[in-house]
């Protein structure tokens, strides 16, 4: 089954109504498992799939209290399937985690996976969610049922209920559905910050033989070695594409972190960002008009916000409860070791060749040429070197973090013009500086400066105002796009992309029979900016589910707006190409 094709942003307001419990008898659960085991064909669809190495896609039109999911997962897990189960589900009035609780202790058959499912219950966020319990993903869409068809990207095995079939509308060829790659292909990722550590995750979860390539002696070696980052979601005043990634990005991450790392190089302290002026109080007060969940998303007074961060602060804001910092050079490290890839540091690529596969010429300690089943561009700007006849819309922004000692430690994450972190190892992380125009890795004493103004906006109060509390700082370079989002899925041949679809100069709703011609095997995840620690885990998963050939963990309108192909069609449409 497809969905119809809408490119637009869940609306507002973000915060769903909530279900009251519904108790289900003994007697209508034991003919529910009848007749899904019918739906599977019980073990002969998993039987099925195990032997075509493939995965299980089952759609749920009606999630309510999770039951036919849990059922699912348990005949999957009495089938002893070893094939992938992805499962979305669409709750219209999602149930509250403790309705969910309560509901389930009726049935003592499923503890074990009814427990699992309660500790990642999202909140009611309008919006995709993934959950992930390993080879079984529940991809759970919190909307109506017409909002979510509209944007769910896949093909099913298996369809429960009555879910609506798409009306045949047009659909243009680069928001078609990628033709992914099988289990057990070699794939080279090249670089191994968090855009690399992330996707190497993403894929080897999905039984894919991934190799890390590192032109540095280490993981993380760019602009994810920070020791301290926020993990921080600037939330629009309305419904936009941008907005909506960003916000499931925030949850996607700290959900992640939970999985992944160890606590002591991470914290949920939460966040505050203050409003500095009347412009940015009354934008904050349009978020809040959003209607978020109080315990995700709330406005608090100067005091509210210095009792919460325990430091005198210069005005109040909003305050993200789930949020905190992170360490990006742990996180990177510990995605590595779950990934079980292969890491070939100290190795840089210098060409990529198609042929009939991808031949990678590499110099360093793994010099020579090596051959993988696909590529994955994880190396921030670096990319542009490799495929110099793409024309990658990539920008270099330098950014300089600041290592300060003080007594005066927030709390929590307070951001501004800039941001200071809660202290670790005694000293806070305060940044970020913005130069477009400087490529050096030299520490900038102006920088430093710049950073410590940045502290003293946000914490008036603060002593730490000369240059005797800086204790060492790190360069970074971000990677950005012209529109702030990053480029993440299948590179297109832009030479033959421009040729084909030349009549978007003249008609931009000219509908094309012709397909995306697409360079086979190549892909990118990448322009992540300032917001990497949210972005790249969740486009990591969206790659990955694109080469998989699964169900998309994001709305298919986002899936689009992170299209690396998308400024191609731009410029056509504007008539630059």
């Amino acid at each position: 089954m497809k969905s119809s094709r809408k490119l637009r942003a869940f609306a507002d307001p973000q915060c769903l109504a909530v279900n009251s419990a519904v108790h289900t008898s003994v007697a209508s659960l034991e003919k529910r498992r009848g007749e899904l085991e019918e739906k599977y064909r019980h073990r002969r669809l998993f039987d099925r799939v195990n032997k075509a190495n493939a995965s299980i896609q089952v759609l749920d039109p009606e999630f309510g209290s999770g039951l036919d999911f849990l059922l699912t997962w348990q005949l999957w897990q009495q089938a002893g399937c070893s094939a992938a189960l992805t499962y979305v589900a669409i709750s219209e009035l999602p149930y509250s985690l403790e309705q969910l609780r309560l509901c389930h202790q009726q049935w003592p058959q499923f503890k074990d996976l009814a427990v699992a499912l309660q500790a990642q219950y999202p909140l009611p966020i309008k919006g995709f969610h993934q959950l992930d319990f390993g080879l079984v993903k529940l991809i759970l869409v919190q909307a109506s049922r017409a909002e979510a068809l509209a944007q769910i990207q896949a093909e099913f095995d298996v369809c429960l209920g009555s879910a609506e079939a798409s009306q045949a509308t047009y659909q243009a060829p680069w928001q078609r559905s990628l033709n992914g790659l099988g289990r057990g292909n070699k794939v080279a990722v090249i670089g191994a910050g968090i855009s690399g550590t992330a996707t190497a995750y993403s894929l080897s979860q999905r039984g894919f033989e991934v190799t890390l390539i590192e032109q540095g002696a280490n993981i993380a070696c760019g602009a994810s070695g920070n020791r301290q980052a926020m993990l921080y979601a600037k939330l629009p005043d309305n419904a936009t594409l941008a907005g909506q990634f960003h916000q499931q990005g925030l949850q996607h991450s700290m959900a992640l972190l939970k999985r992944s790392l160890n606590p002591c190089h991470w914290q949920a302290c939460g966040l505050l960002q203050l409003a500095k002026s009347a412009q940015e109080q009354k934008q904050m007060q349009a978020v809040m008009l959003r209607n978020y969940p109080k315990s995700w998303l709330q406005y608090v007074s100067q005091q509210e916000a210095e009792t919460i961060a325990k430091q005198p602060l210069a005005a109040g804001g909003l305050y993200f409860p789930h949020s905190g910092w992170v360490s990006p050079a742990d996180w990177c490290a510990a995605l590595f070791q779950l990934s079980g890839a292969h890491l070939w540091c100290n190795s840089q690529v210098l060409k990529l060749t198609q042929a009939d596969a991808w031949q990678l010429s590499i110099a360093g300690e793994h010099q020579g040429q090596h051959r993988f089943d696909a590529v994955v561009l994880a190396n921030a700007n670096a990319a542009k070197a490799l495929v110099p006849q793409q024309r990658l819309t990539l920008q270099s922004i330098r950014g300089q973090v600041s290592y300060v000692t003080s007594d005066q430690a927030p709390q929590v994450v307070v951001c501004g013009e800039g941001y200071v972190t809660p202290a670790q190892k005694g000293m806070l992380a305060v940044g970020a500086s913005y130069n477009l125009h400087a490529d050096d890795l030299v520490l900038s004493e102006q920088d430093h400066v710049d950073n410590l103004m940045r502290m003293s906006d946000v914490m008036p109060q603060s002593t730490a105002t000369s240059l005797a509390a800086i204790q060492g700082g790190r360069v970074g370079f971000r990677s950005v796009t012209p529109d702030y989002l990053p480029m993440v899925g299948q590179i297109a041949d832009e030479t033959q992309f421009i040729q084909r679809f030349a009549k978007l100069r003249q008609d931009a709703n000219y509908k094309f029979a012709d397909s995306v011609p697409y360079l086979e095997g190549l892909y990118i995840n990448a322009g992540h900016g300032s917001k990497g620690l949210i972005s790249a885990p969740l486009s990591a998963e969206i790659l990955a589910c694109q080469m998989a050939n699964q169900a998309l963990p994001v709305a298919q309108c986002v899936a689009w707006g992170l299209d690396p192909n998308r400024f191609l069609i731009r410029d056509l449409m504007r008539r630059k190409r």
